[in-house]
């Protein structure tokens, strides 16, 4: 009679769990310290080394996980914005209008520079360099872009112009936080004029950029 199979738990491989949690541990810490170097200097004057010395890391140890600065920049750039469009998708789940939710969007990436200005300086630098970031962050805004225009809320003759507004006008509004330019209410004045630039009319416009944004 064969005997019987080892029970489920004893065949998992529960050392590679725990190498592979461990592997992503490091690459999140190296993500992270490129992430507070981007917010310091120049993106162009980072190298890989430094990435490493930042996350107490050896040189040796950065290469098993990213081959050049560009592949850390990219790792930085769609880690931030994922997360964080990704937090903001889901506060809007229950907000069927598109033009109320591009405002959302727009005035809590302006609300967030007023409090987290290295999180902001590191993706200032880096929605221009990194078209992976630019990619993600893109869809969300098209999405209430093309639903603002089903529903007649928004006009715009070009989409591509639509989108270049939105995210210009967003990435220099947080600009003007993190150097402290910026006015009472920035972040819904510059939503209110967003949406006045999509052919909203003043008066709807004030209304949607003045709504509570979601808890």
């Amino acid at each position: 009679m064969d005997s019987p199979a080892p029970p489920l738990e004893a065949t998992e491989p529960h050392p590679l769990t725990r190498g592979h949690k461990k592997r992503e541990r490091t690459r999140r810490g190296l993500v992270d310290a490129a992430l507070r170097l981007v917010a310091r200097k120049e993106v162009g004057e980072i190298a890989l080394f430094e990435v490493a010395a930042e996350a107490a890391v050896s040189n040796g140890t950065i290469y098993n996980y990213f081959r050049t600065r560009d592949e850390v920049l990219e790792a930085v750039g769609i880690a931030m914005a994922a997360e964080f469009s990704d937090a903001i998708s889901v506060l809007n789940a229950d907000v069927q209008c598109g033009a109320q939710r591009l405002s959302i969007g727009v005035r809590m990436f302006v609300c967030r520079s007023a409090v987290d200005h290295q999180w902001a300086n590191a993706l200032l630098r880096i929605i221009h360099f990194d078209q992976a970031m630019r990619s993600r962050l893109a869809t969300h805004v098209m999405g209430d872009l093309r639903e603002g225009l089903r529903a007649g809320t928004l006009t715009y003759a070009d989409e591509g112009v639509a989108l270049d507004l939105v995210l210009s006008c967003t990435t220099g509004a947080m600009r003007s936080v993190v150097q402290g330019r910026a006015l009472v209410e920035h972040d819904v004045r510059v939503a209110e004029m967003i949406l006045q630039a999509l052919g909203v009319t003043p008066a709807k416009a004030r209304e949607i950029a003045a709504k509570p944004l979601p808890a």
